[in-house]
């Protein structure tokens, strides 16, 4: 039996943001958004990407959900959010092409970039509030 290697966050990145966000005062809406698009970024990169060389259907389903990912942040109708997400994109695949795995260090910056959009306490507070989330999360 062939291990499965996994080369994204073992943390979720929806619920790593929901709880980043769940400290604002006056959370708004956009955040469980922006979360939902997260979930579908990182399916779609662990559909792509957990086994190495993908079968047709696994990169059926990444690009479904890559899509998904798309289609949900583009909801807000806010170009700032599309704007990271592609940049999220773009890293994660450069790194992944280069034979290393999307840490969830490499893409703090990016969720901190789009939790300060909601916030805009400044990218040093979104990224402690990212980090503080997922050291919860992993207990």
């Amino acid at each position: 039996m062939e291990e499965t290697t996994r080369r994204t966050p073992e943390v979720s990145l929806k619920d790593t943001f929901l709880l980043a966000a769940s400290g604002l005062p006056g959370r708004d809406e956009r955040a469980g958004v922006v979360a939902e698009a997260l979930g579908h970024l990182q399916r779609g990169f662990d559909a792509h990407y957990a086994q190495g060389e993908a079968a047709d259907e696994d990169v059926l389903v990444g690009d479904n959900e890559y899509a998904l990912a798309v289609e949900t942040i583009a909801r807000l109708d806010e170009p700032r959010f599309v704007a990271v997400a592609s940049r999220m994109i773009r890293d994660g695949a450069g790194r992944i092409a280069s034979g290393g795995a999307v840490t969830l260090q490499m893409w703090t910056p990016h969720l901190a970039g789009l939790l300060d959009i909601i916030s805009e306490e400044g990218a040093d507070r979104s990224e402690a509030r990212i980090l503080d989330a997922a050291e919860e999360l992993r207990g």
